[in-house]
This record gives structure tokens, sequence and C-alpha cells, in this order.
């Protein structure tokens, strides 16, 4: 994939991978669905990463910059990363990247990522008790 100079509205199968990780529970989901449903992106490397810009009002009330993430195998065996980031309460990129480094072969259907969200890390000082 080759980086684009101007945003664009997301082809069927980015927004596809964007409603795929709004399927998980995780705070500030609800926000940022109403942010993503109004998204701009644009691509900016070969790996087919986006930067996003919503064209929507607010903020998103989650608790990490990567508050979901999906993960999926590619045709050569080697498992792809999806990475929501957000800054701010504002989503700002879906990051995608393969585990050996290189870039999709094939980007696998939405439906056959495995979504992820990972619990806040803990406070500095806590026990976990």
């Amino acid at each position: 994939m080759i980086p684009e100079a101007e945003f664009r509205s997301p082809t069927k199968n980015e927004r596809g991978l964007l409603n795929r990780l709004l399927e998980a529970q995780f705070p500030g989901k609800d926000e940022l669905s109403a942010l993503l449903y109004r998204v701009l992106v644009k691509t900016v490397d070969e790996d087919g990463s986006l930067e996003l810009q919503s064209q929507a009002e607010g903020k998103a009330a989650v608790v990490k910059r990567i508050p979901v993430e999906a993960e999926a195998t590619d045709e050569d065996g080697f498992v792809i990363h999806l990475l929501l980031h957000v800054v701010e309460g504002r989503p700002v990129e879906l990051e995608i990247y393969k585990d050996n480094l290189s870039s999709p072969k094939q980007m696998p259907e939405p439906s056959a990522f495995e979504v992820i969200v990972l619990p806040p890390a803990p406070e500095k000082g806590s026990t976990g008790n």
C-alpha cells in the first residue's frame, strides 16, 4: 500500500475492521463509536495502517491509549495485529502490523479477527489485593 496525502472515506473493509473493534466492551466504547461513525482515513504505511480524523465532536473516556485491539492469521501463518490508538479522547490511528514485520499478504475478513481488551496497568504502589 502507498501512503496517501489526503483524507478520504473508509473503504468497506476498513469500515468493517473499525466496526469489528467496536464489538468489544470497554470503557469509552459508546463515545468512540460515535466518533468513528463519522471518520475520514488515510493510509500511512505499507501495512495499511490508517490515520483517523473524526468529523464528530466530543471525546471518548477511554482508560488507555489502546483501548481495544484484534488479531487474525495471515495466509502465510503470521499474525496480523490491529491496534486502535486514542489520544486525548480522540481516535487517531488504526495501526496494522504483522509479527514478522512483513506487510499483510491478504487482509482477513473483519469477522476473522479476535477482539482483545486488555485490562489497564495496575497503579504504582498497588499490591493487587
